[in-house]
C-alpha cells in the first residue's frame, strides 16, 4: 500500500513491501488537519517529562550546526524545505545580521515532535565572540549534540564548548559531519576526542565510504545499513539488514569486528552492561539489545563515554539517526535532578537564562521551568530582584515565530511576556513566601539583621536556595560610542540598556569625560552591537577605535589602615580598619582574573573573633567583601581599569558591635581605594589561545611573525598529511587585531586560524609605559 502524505509541501510514500521509508513516526492526516502542518499537537504540548528532551547543538564555527538543525526540522516535518546558510533562508538564523554574515549570533530555540516525544531544541553560535550564548544555553539544557567537522577535526571553539558542557554536566552525543567532503577522516576526529576532549568515543556506527564515496552508515547495534539515495529535498532513505545482502561480505565482516569492539568498550564504561556482557560469554551476537541500549544511555548520561554518529548534514544524510539518538540516549528532565532542591516540590520554580526584545511584545524572558507550572497572567516572585512580576502571556517559541499557550509545565523551556525586572540568572518562584524562606535561610537581603539571623540558626537545614547562576566572561575589547547630536542620546541609552539586558557579556560604562564606553568580547561582537543599534533602535552611533580591556593588579603586597568617623541614622560611628592586600599567586590568571577579590580572610585575634564570629559574622564579612569588590570594580590607579586578582586579609577592625553593615562596606571601600593609590600596580593583558593551520611553504613566515611582533609563544607543532602544519600557541590580544587579514595576505589565503581567550598575564615592564602612553580615546576614528 502507499500513503500519500502532504506534509509541508512534500509527498512521501512508504509501504509494507518497500524498504524505502520515512524514519520515525509520522502524524496522521487527521492529526495534521487538527493542529496544522508543522505545529506540535496538543498531546505533545502536554507531554509528561519522560517524553521531553531539552537539547542543544554546539561546535566550532562552520562545523555545520545550523545546517544540521535545519535538516532536523525538515526531517521532522516542521519546515517545507531545507534552509541553507549560504542562501540566507534558514529558520534558526533569523536575524538580519546572521543571514548577512552566514553565521549564528544568538541562540535560537524551537520545539518539534519526534517519535511521540517533544524536543525543545536550541541552536547556539560557534563564533568565540558569542560564547556567552553557549554558556547560557548549557546552563539549562539536559543534553547536547556536539557537531565536529570530519575534515578539520576538533577545533579550538569545539574544545571550549565541550568544557562549557562539562561545567554544567551536560551529556553529549557526537555527530561527525561533512563525511562526504574530500579529506574527511573519521579516524583523525576520533583521535582528537581522546587527546583534546579527554573523553573516550563510543562509536555506534561505521561509515560506508568516505569523501565522495560516502553513501551511508552501518548501525553496529543491529547490523543494518542505511543509505540515502535522494538529495537535500528528500527525507527518504533505505535501511536493510546487512547480514542478508549479497555481495557485502567484506563490509559485514568489518561491521562485526567493529560491533565487537563497541560492546567491549561499552562494558568498560558501564558496570551493569559488563555483567550482562560477561554472562553471555563476551559474544556480541548474544547481547540483548535492550541491555545494550540501556548501557549506552547510562554511559551517555554519566559522561563516561561519548556516543559517535556519522553523516553529512548538507546532503541530509545521517540526520534521522541523530534524532533517534536524542530520544534513546539523552536524558529527560527527570533523569537529571540538578540545580534544584527537593523543597520546591510542586511549587513553581524557574531559571531565567536569556532575554530578547520584540518590537511589539517587549521583553521576552526565556526560562527553564524546573518544577510546578506557569500559567498565563500569573504573578511570580523574582527572588534575585525581590519583586513580584506578572507573566502576562506564556509563549512557545520556534525561532522567530510565537505560539501562545495557556500554561507551561515542569521540564520545559518557554518564554514569558510582561516581566519588567527579570534578567539573566534570576530565580523565579510561585510566591514571595518561598522567597522569604530562601532569604531567611541564606541570611541575605532584607533579612540581614540579628533577629533573622537567630531565626535562621533555629531552622532545619532543608531550606530553599537560589538556583546557581552561570559564568559570564569578561569583556576583552572596548570603545567609545557617540551619537551625532544630543537629541539622540536618550535613544542610545535606551538601546544600550536593552542590549545589556539581553547580553550579560556586554558592558556599558561612563568614562572620565562622561563619554559612553561599550565593552564586548571581540571586534565582531561590538560591530554587531553597532549594527543592531542602527537597525533595531534607529540610532546611528559612531564607535571609537577598539581598545584592549586590560586589568590592573598589585605588583607587591601592601598594608593600609584607615580611621573613619561616619554618620548613619543621626549618629556617628568610629571605625578603624587595617587591610593587608596581596596578588593572587600564579603567572597565568584565568578564572581568578574574572574576580576582583579572590579571597577574604582575617587574623585570629580576640578583637576580630568577637566581631567576625557568631550570628552576625556572615553578614559583616559579606558587607566588607562587598565594599572591597565595589572599590576594585570602580577604577584602577594606572589606567582606570578594574582591579583584579587581589587577596585581602583583615588585620584590624575596631568598631561598635551594632554598627550598620553599610558603614562597614563603605569603610572597606575607602581603605581599598587609598591602598591602591599608594601601592605598586601593574597591568594584566588578555592572552589568547591560538590554533593556526598553514601550508608548509608558508610555515616559516607565519611562525616568525607570531613569535616576533605578535609576542607569541608556540605550544606545539604538528605535521598533518591532510591539513599541512598545525601550530598551537598563545599571543597577547593586543597584537592580534587585524590578524585575520594579515595571515591571509601572508599565505595567499591558504591559512586559517582560530583563537579563544585563555588567561591574563602581567604586562612586561618595558611595554607598560608604551601602553599607558598609547591608551587615549580618539573619537575621530570610527569602525
Amino acid at each position: 500500500m502507499t500513503l500519500i502524505n502532504v506534509l509541508r509541501g512534500r509527498v512521501l510514500s512508504y509501504g509494507t513491501n518497500s524498504t524505502h521509508c520515512r524514519y520515525g513516526r509520522l502524524p496522521s492526516i487527521q492529526q495534521l488537519r487538527a493542529y496544522g502542518v508543522g505545529k506540535i499537537p496538543q498531546s505533545l504540548l502536554e507531554a509528561p517529562m519522560n517524553r521531553i528532551r531539552n537539547v542543544g547543538i554546539a561546535a566550532h564555527i562552520d562545523a555545520g550546526k545550523t545546517t544540521t538543525t535545519e535538516r532536523m526540522l525538515f526531517t521532522a516535518g516542521v519546515t517545507r524545505y531545507s534552509g541553507l546558510v549560504d542562501r540566507g533562508d534558514t529558520v534558526m538564523d533569523y536575524m538580519d545580521q546572521e543571514r548577512a554574515r552566514g553565521i549564528t549570533i544568538t541562540a535560537a530555540a524551537i520545539s518539534f515532535p519526534w517519535n511521540e516525544h517533544r524536543i525543545n531544541f536550541v541552536d547556539t553560535p560557534g563564533h568565540v565572540d558569542f560564547t556567552m550564548e553557549v554558556e547560557r544555553s548549557m546552563r539549562v539544557l539536559d543534553g547536547a549534540i556536539a557537531v565536529y567537522d570530519a575534515v578539520k577535526g576538533i577545533q579550538a571553539q569545539s574544545v571550549t564548548v565541550w568544557r562549557q558542557a562539562q561545567r554544567y554536566d551536560v551529556p553529549c552525543i557526537a555527530f561527525i559531519n561533512k563525511m562526504d567532503r574530500p579529506r574527511a577522516s573519521a579516524t583523525r576526529t576520533l583521535a582528537h576526542m581522546d587527546s583534546k576532549l579527554n573523553i573516550t568515543p563510543l562509536v555506534l556506527q561505521m561509515p560506508v565510504g568516505v569523501g565522495s564515496n560516502f553513501t551511508g552508515v552501518v548501525d553496529l547495534l543491529d547490523l543494518h545499513i542505511t543509505t540515502w539515495p535522494g538529495d537535500i529535498s528528500s527525507v527518504e532513505f533505505q535501511r536493510q539488514d546487512l547480514t542478508k545482502l549479497p555481495g557485502k561480505e567484506e563490509l559485514l565482516q568489518k561491521a562485526i569486528t567493529a560491533r565487537q569492539e563497541m560492546f567491549e568498550q561499552l562494558a568498560e564504561m558501564d558496570e551493569t552492561f559488563m555483567e550482562h556482557y560477561f554472562s553471555v560469554g563476551g559474544e556480541a551476537s548474544q547481547v540483548d539489545m535492550e541491555q545494550a541500549l540501556a548501557g549506552i544511555r547510562r554511559t551517555t548520561i554519566t559522561r563516561a563515554g561519548l556516543p559517535v554518529l556519522y553523516g553529512s548534514a548538507l546532503k541530509n544524510r545521517g540526520v534521522e539517526p541523530v534524532l533517534d539518538s536524542i530520544i534513546k540516549y539523552l536524558p529527560c528532565p527527570t533523569d537529571l535532578i540538578k540545580n534544584t532542591v527537593p523543597d520546591y516540590a510542586q511549587d513553581f520554580c524557574a531559571f531565567v537564562f536569556k532575554i530578547t526584545h520584540d518590537p511589539v511584545r517587549g521583553a521576552l524572558v526565556f526560562m527553564r521551568v524546573y518544577s510546578g507550572e506557569l500559567k498565563a497572567g500569573a504573578e511570580v516572585y523574582n527572588l534575585n530582584r525581590n519583586c513580584v512580576e506578572c507573566a502576562q502571556r506564556v509563549i512557545l517559541i520556534s525561532a522567530d515565530e510565537y505560539n501562545e499557550l495557556p500554561s507551561i509545565g515542569a521540564g520545559n523551556i518557554a518564554v514569558a511576556v510582561g516581566m519588567k525586572q527579570a534578567v539573566t540568572g534570576d530565580t523565579l518562584l510561585s510566591t514571595s513566601t518561598l522567597g522569604d524562606r530562601v532569604m531567611a535561610s541564606t541570611g541575605s537581603g532584607k533579612h540581614r539583621d540579628k533577629k533573622a539571623a537567630r531565626q535562621v540558626a533555629d531552622e532545619p537545614n532543608d531550606s530553599l536556595a537560589k538556583l546557581p547562576g552561570m559564568k559570564v566572561p569578561e569583556p576583552v575589547f572596548f570603545c567609545t560610542v557617540e551619537v551625532t547630536s544630543a537629541a539622540h542620546q536618550p535613544a542610545l541609552e535606551r538601546g544600550l540598556q536593552c542590549l545589556c539586558r539581553e547580553d550579560p557579556s556586554l558592558r556599558v560604562s561612563t568614562g572620565d569625560d562622561q563619554e559612553t564606553i561599550v565593552s564586548g568580547m571581540g571586534e565582531l561582537h561590538i560591530e554587531i552591537i553597532k549594527d543592531r543599534l542602527l537597525k533595531e533602535y534607529k540610532v546611528n552611533a559612531t564607535l571609537g577605535p577598539l581598545q584592549v580591556a586590560y586589568r590592573e593588579t598589585l605588583l607587591s603586597p601592601c598594608r593600609h589602615i584607615v580611621e573613619k568617623k561616619l554618620p548613619s541614622g543621626g549618629r556617628n560611628y568610629n571605625i578603624t580598619l587595617e587591610l593587608e592586600l596581596s596578588r593572587t599567586p600564579g603567572d597565568q590568571l584565568s578564572d581568578a582574573a574574572e574576580k576582583s577579590l579572590v579571597n577574604l580572610t582575617h587574623a585570629k585575634t580576640s578583637e576580630l573573633n568577637a566581631l567576625l564570629t557568631g550570628d552576625l559574622a556572615e553578614a559583616r564579612l559579606q558587607a566588607l567583601r562587598q565594599g572591597l569588590e565595589d572599590a576594585a570594580e570602580s577604577v584602577g590607579p594606572l589606567l582606570s581599569f578594574p582591579i583584579r586578582c587581589v587577596d585581602a586579609r583583615i588585620v584590624k577592625l575596631v568598631c561598635k558591635p551594632y554598627i550598620p553593615n553599610d558603614l562597614l562596606a563603605l569603610t572597606a571601600q575607602l581603605c581599598f581605594q587609598e591602598a591602591m593609590q599608594l601601592a605598586e600596580i601593574t597591568l594584566l593583558e588578555p592572552i589568547m589561545s591560538m590554533q593556526i593551520v598553514v601550508p608548509p611553504e608558508h610555515f616559516t613566515t607565519v611562525l616568525g611573525d607570531l613569535t616576533g611582533p605578535r609576542r607569541g609563544m608556540v605550544e606545539g607543532i604538528v605535521e598533518d598529511e591532510v591539513d599541512g602544519t598545525v601550530l598551537t600557541g598563545f599571543a597577547p590580544l593586543d597584537t592580534l587585531r587585524g590578524y585575520s587579514s594579515l595571515i591571509r595576505r601572508q599565505t595567499s589565503g591558504l591559512a586559517s586560524y582560530s583563537m579563544t581567550f585563555s588567561h591574563y598575564t602581567p604586562v612586561p615592564k618595558d611595554l607598560q609605559k608604551q601602553i599607558i602612553a598609547s591608551m587615549t580615546y580618539n573619537s575621530g576614528d570610527v569602525i
